[in-house]
This record gives structure tokens, C-alpha cells and sequence, in this order.
């Protein structure tokens, strides 16, 4: 159909050419057979401007200017073409499913769907109509109707593409034994590193690494800047034990790809190996995101803390109450007036007498326990523990509530700490 199409362009462009002067001609057989995007859409701007052309012609060289556009990712310059063109040609299956392309990688999914459904409409025998559908629907998740959709398309038009396309959706719906067979289609006709890696997770799912690596390998043979190749061999080599071969293809893999992934399979590699030093410094700075504010925030709080003026209260015991001198700040008295002793943060106490006042927190995690204690006793607030409950999953890391009981004349301050500490989650 697309030949037919140019066939029929270049005779509209030869007619215009007799009819209306050469230049719009010559500049619009420029357009359609450019070799570079650049190329295309400067000699498509010269034939719109000089005019001339029939609306059939002129929806071709408008076409293929949007075409031209959407491959430098100028999407905002490519749809106004694109509009032109299925308005002066509004039966053509191929403008209309280029206009859906162009819609599609603007992010407007249901805008490029209905492209794509009325391509198909104007022309049933269009294959990359129903290709371009069954991305849509793989995008979108559902993996039964684009593997209907490459289907058809394959009927019509058998490429590689297309049977990667299938295989991809066979792949995330767990049929590793009808996505390989595609898949190896896919290579026949030599789409390459993406068919390969994506075969070569197939045999990860089926537990048969050596074919994985095999296929792996080839991936990265033929695409050495894919980073997710390098991650998917150092999975299968620390599977097997082979940490110093998983830690040369995780650090490709952080050099293409610096992601928290990367570094935390990284670390995960040299714990194993016994390279705990390594290892931590990969750990920091995969979850830099989660520690850094929470570090940044304690800090923040224990200044404020340290700033807030403390209130003065009578001994509790026969003991001595002097405080310790290393954990004072020097006093500087006035030679007027007496210096006056602080007094010494107290103890949490081991009972709820006169502590009548719950305070039900949403404090889970033990570091984040264990600052809210040490803020209370620097501030001088009385409390005693209510619950504080073991976690049910070390792993899941969902810990118990832990409430406390204050006085009430401290509760206000008690309850300022308690939501400094619970909003640094």
C-alpha cells in the first residue's frame, strides 16, 4: 500500500511540476526520499512554502515532515503536521497512524488508540496499524490483546519487530515457552541484542543459567551499552557463587546505568565475598535518599533541642544530683549574681504514677524509636513505655506502635518531639 502511495505522489508531484512550475516539485521529491531528517524536513518547508501542490501532494510532503519531526523528538512540531496532513487526506491510513505515533510518544495513549483503531478501520490490511495497536496495549498492560494484535500483524507482514513484539508480551505473562520460540524468529531475522537479552531471561525463569549467560553474552557482544545485560549476568554469577565475575559486570553496569539497583546488588556481591568495608559504601549510597534527610533532620532536631531553655526540677533522690561535667556545655557566671546548677536530664520512669497522659504514636522503626527517647530525655520530659512491640518480619520491616505516658503539663512538648520524629519518615 505504502508503495502504491509514493507511486501515486510522485505522479500528483510530476503533474504539479507541468502545471505550476518545477520548484515545488523537485523540492517535494527531495522530502519523501531524504536521507536525513535534517535534509527531510528542509526540503519539505521549501515545497509548503512555495506552493503549488495538489492537497493530495501537499498531505504527503506534510506527512513526511511530521515523520521527519517525530524521529529529532520535536513532537510539538510533528502534530501540527501531522494534522494538516489526515485533514487533507482524512481517508489515508497511513497519516492517520502516523499522527497516532506521533501522539503516543507525547504521552497521549488514548489519543494514539483511536489513531491507530481508525487506521485499521480505513485500511484492514495495514500491519503496522495493528503493530501500532498492540504496542498501545502493551503499554498499557494488556498483554492478551497486543499478542492478538501482533498476531495479525504478523499475518500481513512478517518482520522481526513485530515477533518481538509478541515475544515481549509471552515474556511478562510468564510463557517463556511461546515467547522463546519468537524470540529466536526475532534473531533470525536479526533484530539482534534485545532479542538475545530478552531470551536469555526466558532461560533465568526456567532456571537454565548456562544457556542464559550464553545468550547473555551475545547480548553484550552486539549492545556493550546495555546496562541491564551486565546486571542480568552478575544476577546468574552471584547465583552461583561466582562473586569476583558478578562484581566486574555490576560495576559496568553502575558506569551505564549509576542507579540504587546497581549499587545495592553491588554490595549485596561483596558481603558475600567478605568485602564488608565495600559493601557499606555501596549500601550508603544506593539508599543516600533515606539516610541523608534522616540524618540531616536528626540533626536538625537535637540543635533545636539543644537551643531550648530546660525547666528547672526539685531532686528526686538523696543521691547527687550534680551533673556530669563532660556532658555540660561551660557555664559563664556573672560576678553579680550566683551561678545556677542545671539540673541534670532525668531518667525515663519505671512507673506510670502521675504520668497521666497516653500518647499513642505512629514511631516504628528502632532508630527512629531510640532518637525519639534520647530527645525526650534531653528535653527533660518525664515518660514511661506502654508498648513497644517486637517486628513480626525483620525482613518487611514492619515494626509495632510504641506509646508512651507523659504528665500533663509536659504532654504539648512531648507531643512536638513525637511529630518531629514521625514526620522524618
Amino acid at each position: 500500500m505504502i508503495a502504491s502511495m509514493v507511486r501515486a505522489t510522485g505522479i500528483l508531484l510530476i503533474v504539479a511540476g507541468r502545471l505550476y512550475g518545477a520548484t515545488a516539485a523537485s523540492e517535494a521529491m527531495r522530502c519523501i526520499h531524504g536521507r536525513s531528517p535534517d535534509v527531510e524536513i528542509r526540503h519539505c518547508t521549501a515545497a509548503i512554502e512555495v506552493g503549488g501542490l495538489p492537497d493530495a501532494g501537499l498531505a504527503v510532503v506534510l506527512g513526511r515532515r511530521c515523520v521527519a519531526y517525530g524521529e529529532k523528538h520535536d513532537y510539538a512540531r510533528a502534530l501540527p503536521d501531522c494534522e494538516r496532513a489526515v485533514h487533507l487526506a482524512p481517508n489515508s491510513a497511513l497519516h492517520v497512524y502516523c499522527r497516532g505515533r506521533v501522539r503516543y510518544y507525547s504521552g497521549n495513549l488514548d489519543g494514539a488508540m483511536l489513531d491507530a483503531e481508525q487506521a485499521i478501520r480505513l485500511d484492514p490490511n495495514y500491519a503496522l496499524a495493528y503493530s501500532g495497536r498492540a504496542f498501545i496495549s502493551k503499554k498499557r498492560g494488556d498483554y492478551d490483546q497486543a499478542i492478538q494484535d501482533y498476531g495479525e500483524a504478523l499475518r500481513l507482514r512478517p518482520d522481526g519487530a513485530t515477533y518481538y513484539g509478541r515475544g515481549w508480551c509471552y515474556l511478562h505473562k510468564g510463557d517463556y515457552g511461546l515467547a522463546k520460540p519468537d524470540f529466536d524468529e526475532a534473531i533470525r531475522r536479526g533484530l539482534g541484542a534485545d532479542a538475545y537479552y530478552s531470551r536469555g531471561l526466558c532461560y533465568i525463569h526456567e532456571v537454565d543459567y548456562s544457556r542464559a549467560i550464553a545468550d547473555l553474552d551475545q547480548a553484550i557482544r552486539l549492545k556493550r551499552n546495555y546496562a541491564w545485560s551486565y546486571s542480568s549476568r552478575a544476577l546468574l554469577f552471584s547465583r552461583r557463587g561466582e562473586y569476583d565475575l558478578a562484581i566486574r559486570d555490576y560495576t559496568q553496569a553502575v558506569r551505564l546505568a549509576p542507579d540504587a539497583e546497581n549499587y545495592e546488588a553491588r554490595g549485596r556481591a561483596y558481603f558475600h565475598k567478605g568485602a564488608y568495608d565495600l559493601a557499606l559504601w555501596d549500601f550508603a549510597r544506593a539508599w543516600w535518599h533515606i539516610w541523608v534527610p534522616l540524618a540531616l533532620l536528626a540533626g536538625l532536631i537535637y540543635i533545636v533541642g539543644r537551643r531550648k531553655p530546660k525547666r528547672a526540677q526539685a531532686p528526686t533522690g538523696d543521691g547527687d544530683d550534680s551533673p556530669d561535667g563532660d556532658d555540660l556545655e561551660p557555664l559563664v557566671a556573672s560576678p553579680d549574681a550566683p551561678a545556677e546548677d542545671p539540673v541534670p536530664d532525668p531518667e525515663p520512669l519505671q512507673s506510670d504514677t502521675d504520668l497521666d497522659v497516653l500518647i499513642r504514636t505512629g514511631v516504628r522503626n528502632p532508630a527512629a524509636i531510640g532518637l525519639a527517647q534520647g530527645l525526650l530525655q534531653e528535653a527533660g520530659v518525664p515518660f514511661f513505655v506502654m508498648e513497644r512491640t517486637e517486628p513480626t518480619s525483620q525482613a518487611s520491616g514492619n515494626f509495632g506502635w510504641w506509646d508512651i505516658r507523659v504528665p500533663h503539663e509536659r504532654e504539648a512538648e512531648a507531643r512536638e518531639i513525637i511529630q518531629a520524629v514521625e514526620e522524618m519518615k
